[in-house]
């Protein structure tokens, strides 16, 4: 999928004039101000600082970098874009940055506070079975809980010590396809796993992956804060990118199913999650789920010849 039908797909069915608020598009905006999107930008630095942040990489054409609005370096979100803007936008939007906040819970009910009842959340996530955080578990909703009630800013030691220790590329790059294999390459040893936990103790933030997703484990997590009446935001829907992620649309939803549905639902959600992580399996070379593949695909070749 190219930049073009991403951003077409991501954007459908919303008009330029939609108020929006766009949260960290550092150097790849989902709505430039340059065609003619009513955009809010948001980002951790000014222009000139994203500019001098990616100065002397070949692939970064800095004209492309939007002039941030708001510069976002802590605190709330809603209390950063100020009361008076409450309610009145149509779309918020986040292109990979969900996975890197300390408090996932907080910085989506901000999105709803800033949210019209019909507005719309609109993410693009890594799915951690084709990305570097391959060999990390998923996120669970007590993780972000505990996270959410600790009021949580900074990224903790065993957020640190997973994002580096496994982190892991394969034929040389941090995302893939499912289909794709090769032998993953772990660039940190065991030994820096130390000095890397370290990190949450800097005086200065330090940057992580904090929470790995596959499309269901994401609904599921959504699903169960909505029931607990922690979130106000359901999923309308999600769909797979050929590589590296997946996007999900949320929409404001104030009222829960009654418990017995909401437990089906989360039971099915529990069969998906633990079926898409079996999926990893196949970018084993020699995997079992290989073979079985192999052999189905040789059957039917056979039966269709009889």
């Amino acid at each position: 999928m190219d930049e073009n039908t991403r951003v077409i797909l991501l954007m459908a069915g919303l008009p330029r004039t939609a108020k929006v608020i766009e949260i960290g598009p550092s150097l790849r905006p989902l709505a430039p101000k340059r065609d003619g999107w009513n955009v809010t930008i948001v980002d951790h630095t000014t222009r000139a600082g994203l500019i001098a942040k990616y100065h002397g990489d070949p692939a970064v054409d800095p004209d492309v970098i939007e002039e941030v609005d708001l510069v976002w370096q802590g605190g709330a979100l809603t209390d950063l874009v100020g009361e008076a803007s409450w309610g009145t936008y149509d779309a918020f939007i986040a292109s990979h940055v969900i996975e890197h906040t300390t408090d996932l819970v907080a910085f989506l009910r901000s999105a709803r506070v800033l949210l019209k009842d019909e507005g719309v959340v609109i993410l693009a996530l890594p799915d951690k079975r084709k990305c570097f955080d391959v060999f990390r578990p998923v996120s669970t909703t007590g993780d972000v809980l505990e996270a959410f009630l600790q009021k949580r800013d900074r990224h903790t030691i065993r957020t640190h010590f997973d994002f580096c220790m496994y982190h892991a590329k394969r034929n040389d790059n941090p995302g893939w396809h499912l289909g794709e294999q090769g032998a993953p390459v772990m660039p940190y040893r065991i030994r820096d796993g130390l000095v890397v936990a370290t990190f949450a103790d800097r005086a200065e933030y330090v940057d992580a992956h904090a929470w790995t997703f596959t499309p269901s484990s994401f609904e599921l997590m959504i699903l169960e804060l909505r029931a607990m009446g922690v979130l106000s935001l359901s999923i309308e829907r999600t769909e797979q990118a050929y590589y590296t992620e997946f996007f999900a649309w949320l929409r404001p939803c104030e009222e829960i199913e009654d418990d017995e549905t909401v437990h089906g639902y989360r039971r099915g959600l529990l069969e998906r999650v633990a079926l898409e992580q079996a999926e990893i399996a196949r970018q084993i070379a020699g995997s079992p789920l290989n073979s079985l593949d192999t052999l189905k695909a040789g059957l039917q070749e056979l039966l269709q010849k009889i």
